[in-house]
């Protein structure tokens, strides 16, 4: 009853009012189809956009790779370095992914760490990290060892020219020893007398061309053109070389060519064992010392 009676109540809207209200309906479903449609254009034309920038900036110079900065080599080739970075660089520096750069360049000889970086608009830097090396371990090949005890290179015997080659030769280890910290220990003890030998100048009457390192007679140098065998056991090398620089000069001053000369004696270094290369030499001849 009570909606009948609103109904006859119910005033009529006039045509000004409903032409009014009509075009606020159509205002409103403008404003929606609006925005619809410009979130259709953004949705189509901004990755339209985007890609139309990229191409511009690639086609562009600006971002073009122009400068590589290297540093930190002093044995591997610079031009191998860059024909690493050019395989896999590209030609503009957005193109260019450091980290895949550092896992090529990392499998170059000598290489043990190596950063990149670009920097924007048209410049790489790279930095190496190179292996240092030391010394020659002689296994089935020569092998190049790093002052980190590490062998990282194996030199190519039929090009003996360089001055790689001038580093010192060690046998009596194999690379599987200097995996393991005896080995290593070993490598060492035969560098550290290699190194005073240096220091003395010892090498400037006979210079050393092997440094033989065994698990129970210690380290032997061969020296000298004919290789004379000089054997220093395991410790007190300072004051074992010292007897062979005694030992040394009278042999040369009486022009004496030794084969071996062993000063490997625990506890008594003044017992000189010395055997001349041109007659034969027996068992008793090693409590014997140089005139």
């Amino acid at each position: 009853m009570f909606g009948s009676q609103g109904n006859k109540n119910r005033r009529k809207k006039s045509a000004k009012q409903r032409r009014s209200q009509r075009r606020e309906t159509l205002r409103a479903w403008l404003r929606r189809a609006g925005i619809g449609v410009g979130l259709a254009v953004v949705a189509f034309g901004l990755p339209a956009l985007i890609l139309f920038g990229y191409s511009h900036l690639m086609e562009s110079d600006f971002f073009a790779l122009t400068y590589v900065d290297v540093e930190g080599l002093e044995y591997l080739e610079e031009q191998a370095l860059l024909d690493a970075a050019e395989d896999v660089g590209g030609e503009h520096i957005i193109d260019v992914q450091p980290d895949r750069l550092e896992v090529v360049m990392a499998e170059l000889p000598f290489v043990s760490d190596v950063d990149v970086n670009r920097q924007f608009p048209d410049r790489l830097h790279i930095a190496i990290d190179e292996h240092q090396p030391v010394a020659i371990v002689v296994d089935d090949g020569f092998w190049l060892v790093d002052d980190a005890n590490q062998v990282f290179l194996e030199l190519d015997s039929t090009q003996p020219d360089g001055e790689l080659w001038q580093l010192p030769l060690i046998t009596g280890l194999s690379r599987a020893d200097l995996e393991t910290g005896d080995g290593q220990q070993s490598l060492e003890m035969g560098l550290e007398v290699q190194e005073l030998y240096e220091q003395m100048e010892l090498h400037d009457q006979q210079p050393i061309s092997e440094v033989h390192v065994d698990e129970l007679l210690g380290v032997t140098l061969v020296v000298g053109q004919t290789g004379t065998e000089v054997r220093l056991g395991r410790d007190r090398f300072q004051e074992r070389l010292e007897q062979f620089e005694v030992v040394q000069a009278s042999l040369i001053r009486r022009g004496v060519d030794a084969s071996y000369v062993l000063i490997d004696h625990e506890s008594d270094l003044g017992r000189v064992a010395v055997g001349q290369r041109s007659e034969p030499v027996d068992g008793d001849d090693r409590n014997a010392g140089p005139e």
